[in-house]
């Protein structure tokens, strides 16, 4: 074969590697890259001398035992492919092959760096184990991980096309450690009809600009480039979650906005999540007493996390009062309710040993004045009763919007069942208006008994400095927050539809017709084709009462609904999970490689259940080296130590 004026192999070029197998002399056989690359080149000043020179040279490639060799794998090449060829050629060497694969599975998995492998290989070399010569380095671990994900991802990605079903698509932005813009991607999908939609990590995109354009573009090419196409994505793509910022939901150029005009059918959806978070913020903002109960909060925040001091005697009062201590952080900031709630629980479970602390910091003569005065006043703000009032009405609340949020956060969430619960949730808080929480009745029988977990509680007209939470008050603008945030008038019509088609309770008679219209509307909207069949099943589940599904085409319209997401928590949770293996040590880890750790980390199978037969037949049918291959021997790093060091080790 000849190419802009060189010449190669036909022959060479298309087997490229002969494997471990073929020796010659003791001399393991490989075929010249010039051949298999094209770059062969005649010699000579005329053309006779240049042509006599290309015949010597495919004289004596074509006697080569190289060449030869590679004929004999052309010839045992069945009708399938050549892969099989050569990966039954390397049959003997996929064992040992396969322990170096698990040990850097195992280091993706548990978040190790790369450079432990060849500690974990020399361990398992101690221990007796063959690991072979080669596949030893840290190098090689992560072209091996990289291996791995990908082979990992298009496996998904062609169950994800051969299910047929509507997909969704969950992004966030975020930076590193290593001070890069990321693009997190997550596909909601189903892959199994015994299941429904399930969220999964796919990529990790190096943002090299933050506009709604260049993200747009990165997610298209991420999409594209991992088998999703065009029209694939005409036919299948759903719904898009984000966080809500402005470059991603904005009304004119947002990435949302961009991309509808090329998908017609896709629906934007802003998370539940973020939503809450919003709301609580609007409520505070309408209930400015609520201010004064986290500057306080924050106060002890900073009083414990700043000073171990502190945090020792605050340790010592518990252990006097046999209270229960727990870590006291800041409430209504970045971090979502749940955090807040642990903050103020933490206040409400070490209210004793608070106390004790405050009075005894206030008589230390070992501080100064300023220091003494600032404990007893935060003792007076203690033993007040509107700050216990404040702080059980807070406890309550956020105990109510925590365990919404994790409900919402849950991978099995549908749109139907998160509005369902919103709704139970703003008429629990129309309820606590009158009534109030647990909490806040507790708070209400220590007024009344004047303590509290043994402290003595004090009426004062200003409350040490505490203004009260007017309860009706907060608890409306909760209500009214969560209603105009999370169930907005915009994504009314569609949630309708949902929930008269597929509703939590089903009234004792129903219409013969009832939620047909509504199903027809659903079915243009999330891309399932409606037929008699589904109608016919449709009215089985409705005469079940909701009990029996009714059908495989029911099933697959339930599943193409569920598909819709409704929080992007799994972006906030792998973003976690990004700074877990980026560490402080570990920061010139490329992006690509990132992605690959997250990926086999969060989505691989556990190591009991792991086969990684498959991966390596692929990495040895790619002209990649087995662990078994002829290299050169490794030579082990010498361990530098003083003398006395090395005459301790021997006494040991």
């Amino acid at each position: 074969m000849a190419k802009d004026g060189n010449l190669g192999c036909s022959v060479c070029s298309r087997v490229k590697s002969l494997g471990p197998d073929e020796v010659s002399a003791g001399i393991r056989l490989k075929l010249a890259n010039e051949w298999t690359t094209t770059a062969i080149q005649p010699y000579g000043n005329t053309r006779d001398k240049m042509l006599t020179s290309l015949r010597k040279k495919i004289h004596s490639h074509s006697d080569s035992d190289s060449h030869k060799s590679a004929l004999k794998v052309m010839s045992k090449a069945n009708s399938d492919t050549l892969k099989k060829t050569i990966v039954e050629q390397q049959r003997p060497h996929v064992s040992c092959t396969t322990k170096v694969f698990r040990t850097i599975y195992y280091i993706a998995k548990q978040n190790r760096p790369y450079l432990a492998h060849t500690h974990l290989v020399q361990l398992q070399e101690l221990n007796g184990i063959d690991m072979g010569r080669m596949l030893h380095s840290n190098v090689v671990a992560a072209d091996i991980c990289e291996h791995i994900s990908q082979q990992m991802r298009r496996k998904l990605i062609s169950a994800i096309i051969a299910a047929g079903l509507p997909i969704s698509v969950l992004i966030d932005e975020s930076t590193s450690l290593s001070h890069k813009s990321c693009l997190i991607v997550y596909i909601r999908c189903s892959v199994d009809d015994s299941v429904g939609p399930v969220t999964v990590f796919l990529d990790l995109l190096e943002l090299s600009s933050l506009s709604a354009e260049s993200i747009v573009d990165s997610l298209l090419s991420c999409l594209n480039s991992h088998g999703l196409t065009h029209s694939f994505l005409q036919d299948h793509w759903l719904g898009l979650a984000t966080d809500g910022a402005s470059v991603m939901l904005g009304r004119k150029a947002g990435v949302y906005v961009m991309l509808k005009a090329k998908y017609n059918q896709l629906i934007g959806w802003h998370c539940l999540n973020h939503r809450l978070e919003l709301s609580v913020h609007d409520a505070v903002k309408l209930c400015t007493e609520v201010n004064h109960f986290k500057i306080f909060m924050d106060k002890l925040y900073t009083l414990y996390s700043v000073s171990p001091k502190n945090r020792r005697y605050l340790e010592e009062c518990a252990a006097d009062v046999g209270g229960e201590l727990l870590k006291i952080g800041k409430i209504l900031d970045v971090r979502w309710v749940a955090s807040s709630y642990r903050a103020v629980k933490a206040v409400w479970v070490s209210y004793s040993s608070l106390y004790g602390h405050f009075t005894s910091a206030s008589e230390d003569v070992h501080l100064d004045s300023k220091e003494r005065a600032q404990f007893n006043g935060l003792a007076k703000k203690l033993a007040s009763v509107q700050f216990l009032l404040n702080l059980a009405l807070m406890l309550d609340a956020l105990e109510e919007l925590k365990d919404l949020s994790e409900a919402l956060q849950a991978d099995d969430i549908t749109v139907y069942r998160a509005v369902r619960m919103i709704g139970r949730q703003i008429e629990v808080f129309e309820y606590r208006k009158s009534q109030g929480g647990t909490a806040y009745s507790a708070a209400e029988n220590a007024i009344a008994e004047s303590s509290f977990h043994g402290v003595g509680l004090v009426h004062t007209s200003r409350g040490g400095g505490t203004v009260a939470i007017n309860r009706a008050q907060f608890y409306q603008a909760l209500a009214d927050s969560m209603q105009s945030r999370l169930l907005p008038e915009a994504e009314q019509p569609i949630v309708q539809a949902i929930q008269t088609v597929l509703p939590g309770t089903w009234a004792a008679s129903l219409p013969p017709e009832y939620g047909e219209p509504q199903l027809k509307e659903l079915c243009s909207k999330f891309g399932v084709p409606y037929s008699s069949e589904l109608k016919q099943q449709y009215r089985e589940y409705k005469q079940s009462k909701g009990c029996d599904m009714g059908g495989a085409v029911m099933k697959r319209f339930v599943f193409a609904v569920d598909t819709l997401p409704v929080s992007t928590a799994a972006c906030e949770r792998g973003f976690s999970r990004m700074n877990v293996i980026c560490s402080a040590l570990r920061t010139r880890l490329s992006i690509a490689h990132l992605s690959s750790l997250m990926f086999v980390g969060m989505e691989g199978p556990p190591m009991s259940s792991f086969n990684p037969t498959a991966y390596v037949k692929s990495w040895l049918a790619a002209g990649r080296h087995a662990a078994t291959d002829m290299g050169k021997t490794k030579k082990e790093k010498e361990v530098r130590a003083g003398p006395g060091q090395v005459a301790i080790w021997k006494v040991m």
